[in-house]
């Protein structure tokens, strides 16, 4: 090991799709500029996020603790020998928000560690290793957050395929709002399985159109056709609000969106909170602003660049 190694990886939206990909559709998603890195120095354990002043070790009880755990029992049943070292993880962007933030983190820990280790990470133990600590965070998450993480671009994804990167005519300009309430992705998951149980086919169906509108917008990136995709997010967010994925705070922020000129605007991740993303080309100020006024922070990206 040298004195210093790290890993980087990047957040994540769900264009379309979410829930959906929970119960074997595609969705489509893309990857943020912004994401985390993790730096790596000569240590004992330790893991800190110095902008929340926390410092855990594998055998805390905090989830981020058991997640850094579940990282290194992979590398050590694949036979690595992990060197001691502290890792320190710095964000660029929200947490808690539905924008992958704990994904970017694991693929980064997994990176860093490799690094650390002098050795190359291949892609099956990267995304198993970032399951694992996914599924400590998450619960049953359907895997796209850690795939787009240690992928990047822009794609299709299901369980069962995993990534596969599609081509966009053009980058897609996204602002991303914030509701000011964490997104709760494994409760949200636990509810849409509740709903399945109490109402099957009602909820297929709607779990079903999710993914027509999927490849509808899939199509819209490939020839570049805003307009189209956004009426597919639109329809998304409301089939995503009968399952009772939305907030006032998430409807709020698409209703600002559409009257400042938005094409389509709907929850991105988990849902109950976190994010929302709007696609305005040429108004994103507009939008922007719109939700600065009322009290909700935001920030310009663009995915599929």
């Amino acid at each position: 090991m040298t004195g210093l190694a790290t890993g980087r990886a990047s957040g994540k939206v769900i264009l379309l799709g979410e829930h959906a990909v929970v119960y074997g559709h595609r969705a489509l998603a893309g990857a943020l500029m912004a994401g985390v890195t993790v730096e790596a120095t000569r240590g004992s354990g330790w893991l800190r996020v110095p902008a929340w002043q926390l410092a855990v070790r594998g055998d805390d009880p905090l989830p981020i603790a058991r997640a850094y755990a579940a990282i290194r029992d992979r590398f050590q049943s694949a036979g690595w020998q992990l060197p001691e070292v502290d890792l320190a993880a710095h964000f660029e962007l929200p947490t808690g928000a539905g924008l992958g933030s704990s994904a970017a983190l694991s693929v980064a820990v997994v990176r860093a560690l490799g690094q650390a280790a002098g050795r190359t990470v291949d892609l099956s133990l990267l995304l198993e290793a970032a399951q694992a600590a996914e599924t400590v965070f998450h619960g049953r998450a359907s895997g796209i957050d850690h795939a787009v993480a240690a992928l990047g671009g822009l794609g299709l994804f299901t369980r069962a395929e995993g990534l596969r990167p599609i081509p966009a005519a053009r980058p897609i300009p996204l602002v991303i709002g914030h509701t000011g309430r964490a997104r709760d992705t494994e409760g949200r998951v636990a509810r849409v399985a509740k709903l399945m149980a109490e109402r099957p086919s009602e909820t297929r169906e709607r779990l079903a159109a999710i993914a027509i509108l999927v490849e509808r917008g899939a199509q819209a990136v490939g020839t570049g056709n805003f307009g189209a995709l956004g009426a597919a997010m639109e329809e998304n967010q409301r089939h995503l609000a009968a399952l009772e994925l939305s907030c006032p705070e998430i409807e709020t922020l698409c209703h600002l969106a559409q009257e400042a000129g938005a094409v389509g605007a709907k929850l991105t991740g988990g849902g109950g909170g976190g994010c929302v993303i709007a696609l305005a080309p040429g108004r994103e100020m507009d939008v922007a602003g719109a939700w600065q006024r009322a009290g909700f922070a935001s920030f310009t990206t663009e995915v599929g660049a």
